[in-house]
This record gives C-alpha cells, sequence and structure tokens, in this order.
C-alpha cells in the first residue's frame, strides 16, 4: 500500500538508480573489469538480473572471483573507472520536481546509499540538490555491502520517527533496509535491478519518480 502525504513526514532517498541516472556507467565500468580478465560482458538487462546485495555475491555471479582477488581490489578498480563518469550523469526524469515538492510540504529528506560517504556527498553537491537534505549517509569504505547499521545511524542521529518514514530506492536492498528499519517502502523500476526482482519483495513499485509523485498526489487528493 502506498502511504498518504499525511502520514510521511520523513523520506530516506536511496542514491544510485534512484536519484542519479547511473546504470549505463557502471555496466561500462563492470565491462571493463571483465574485459581484463578475459570474462564476457554484461549487456544493461543481463546487469540488471544479476546485479544484488552483498556485492561479492553479485560479482561471483558474473565470473569477479573475490577469493582470488580481495573485494577491496576489485571494488577499487571499479571505483576508478566509475567515480568519474559518475559527475557526468544526470538525475532521473521527474527527481528535481520530486525534490521540490517534498520540500514545500515540509517534509524531511535525507539520502541513505551504499556509496562510500565522501563520494556520495560530493556526488550530491556535484547534482546541485544537497540543500534538499538534512543529512547523507554513505559507508566508509568501498565495498557496497549492507547499509542496515548505517541506516540505524541515520535514524537515531536524525531522530527519524520509522513509522513516518518512507524509504524510495531501486533495489531488493532497499526493501530489505526498509523492512529491518520498520519505515514504508517504496521501489523505482528505472534503476539497478529489473521490476520482476522489486515486485517479489512485495513492496509497492513505480516505473519512475515522477509515476510514484502522482500516486502521493491521487491518495491524498
Amino acid at each position: 500500500m502506498t502511504p498518504r502525504w499525511g502520514t510521511v513526514d520523513a523520506v530516506v532517498w536511496d542514491f544510485n538508480g534512484t536519484l542519479v541516472d547511473d546504470v549505463d556507467p557502471v555496466v561500462r565500468s563492470v565491462n571493463a573489469q571483465l574485459e581484463k580478465r578475459g570474462l564476457p560482458g554484461l549487456t544493461v538487462e543481463r546487469y540488471r538480473d544479476v546485479f544484488g546485495f552483498p556485492v561479492a555475491e553479485y560479482y561471483r555471479k558474473i565470473g569477479l572471483d573475490s577469493s582470488s582477488e580481495s573485494m577491496e581490489e576489485l571494488s577499487s578498480e571499479f571505483q576508478a573507472a566509475y567515480a568519474p563518469a559518475l559527475m557526468e550523469c544526470p538525475l532521473h526524469d521527474g527527481v528535481a520536481e520530486a525534490l521540490e515538492r517534498l520540500r514545500g510540504a515540509g517534509i524531511r529528506q535525507f539520502v541513505l546509499s551504499a556509496m562510500e560517504e565522501e563520494l556520495l556527498r560530493a556526488a550530491i553537491e556535484h547534482l546541485g540538490i544537497a540543500a534538499f537534505f538534512e543529512a547523507a549517509y554513505g559507508l566508509a569504505h568501498l565495498k557496497a555491502d549492507s547499509k542496515i547499521s548505517r541506516g540505524r545511524e541515520l535514524l537515531a542521529d536524525c531522530r527519524i520517527r520509522p513509522e513516518a518514514a518512507l524509504l524510495i530506492g531501486d533495489t531488493d536492498h532497499d526493501a530489505e533496509v526498509a523492512d529491518a528499519l520498520g519505515l514504508f517502502s517504496i521501489l523505482i523500476a528505472r534503476g539497478h535491478q529489473g521490476r520482476a526482482k522489486l515486485e517479489a519483495t512485495g513492496h509497492p513499485v513505480y516505473d519512475g519518480v515522477a509515476d510514484l509523485i502522482e500516486a502521493f498526489d491521487t491518495a491524498g487528493s
């Protein structure tokens, strides 16, 4: 069920694939890793089918073996290609309008990401959207593992009431995070996983942020 505006006073956004449209540079960066090792590359469709958390398990699925190469090495290699490309990525359609409308409605906004926090904050600043968020929480490393513990810190530090907070993301891990933290969750099927995988979580799924905002408007009217 989609919560009504009146029941939500805080929105926690995922970043990659939810706010920013970065799937193409992610696929290019991982394909460079695969090519270097003589492994077959991924199409965007295949990537969205196999991507998931923990990233070490996703790497194993595509042939990047973290038992013979450390996650630190693999992640650093990926980031060296991906981080510069991230700064050229646009916001997803509807995101700028959604951020404005939520701010106008007096709803607090935050970012919770599995990306390294310094890079996360730099990207948010570069996109010109930092002023919309009270806080942006990422991880302290490049391994992109679970963000549940970081989410607990965000809720405690910013005094967010779980029963009145909505998490918007683009992966089944975002649904797991929301369940663990006691938040509403809505998933966007325009990011790093396909609709079928998202629908399997049992959480509401929308094609894009603009569709989500329209649904909220309809529910609140």
